[in-house]
């Protein structure tokens, strides 16, 4: 079983306190190597069923007991809270028929991690802490949040998961910054999206036009090899699909 310890740090970029949940590989205490790092969003969802938002985790260490063939990496999870979607979508909007305002928190989000807590964990533990060992993932808003970082936080992350992606609700905002992105310190970029990401057949539609459109755009900017997209049949929206698509995801970003 992997070992993961949990942090309880306070954010004056968020103002509020954050819990982070840092995985080490089993390998960590028994040597003196170095390893790359992944920061992922939601990371209350990521080990422990008992803690997961909806009774399920992505099973991460299970994963890697399961298939040591995965690559070894330092898995930092940032738990998030009721100011999420301020957090993780980057533009204002509004959902439908709704009159109030959500998102435009990202960059004070980005300036916790890439100053405040980027900083704790190479302080803490043998990281890699160059940019081209340095990722970050995340589902629903969290994949369009880990988008946003490729076109904005660059010089701190050069491989991007970003899965089921929720781009929809700010598509237009997006694909304007990607037209004046370059993204050539991309090292890999993985996307996907299922074809059952909701009860509802034009939601399900949304999802999967709307990622299509941004992997067309990303693709005109990434090298064939270092970006993958797939969009997977019957998937839901949810952490049991998820999880059975975090090894070969891992797989593609960290094996060069």
């Amino acid at each position: 079983m992997k070992e993961y310890k949990v942090f309880i740090i306070n954010s004056d970029e968020l103002k509020r306190e954050v819990r982070v949940t840092v995985f080490l590989p089993k390998s960590y205490r028994k040597t003196d190597k170095y390893y790359p790092v992944l920061y992922m969003h939601d990371g209350q969802n990521l080990f422990d069923n008992n803690l997961a938002s909806f009774g399920k985790s992505w099973g991460i260490m299970e994963a890697y007991d399961n298939d040591p063939s995965i690559p070894e990496i330092i898995v930092v999870g940032i738990d998030s809270s009721h100011t999420r979607t301020e957090e993780l979508v980057p533009f204002i909007f509004n959902y439908d028929g709704d009159k109030e305002l959500h998102g435009g928190n990202s960059d004070n989000y980005y300036t916790f991690i890439t100053k405040t807590l980027k900083t704790f964990i190479d302080k803490r533990y043998r990281t890699f802490k160059s940019a081209k060992n340095t990722g970050i993932m995340g589902s629903s808003y969290g994949g369009l949040s880990s988008t946003y970082a490729a076109l904005k936080y660059s010089e701190f992350f050069t491989r991007f998961g970003c899965i089921s992606n929720a781009y929809f609700s700010v598509q237009k905002e997006l694909l304007e910054l990607i037209r004046n992105s370059s993204l050539e310190t991309v090292k890999k970029f993985y996307m996907d999206v299922g074809t059952k990401e909701s009860k509802k057949d034009s939601e399900c539609e949304k999802y999967i036009l709307s990622n299509k459109e941004i992997y067309e755009l990303l693709s005109e900017k990434i090298e064939p090899g270092k970006l993958r997209f797939d969009v997977v049949e019957d998937a839901i929206h949810h952490e049991s699909a998820w999880e059975k698509r975090f090894p070969e995801i891992i797989k593609f970003l960290f094996n060069d």
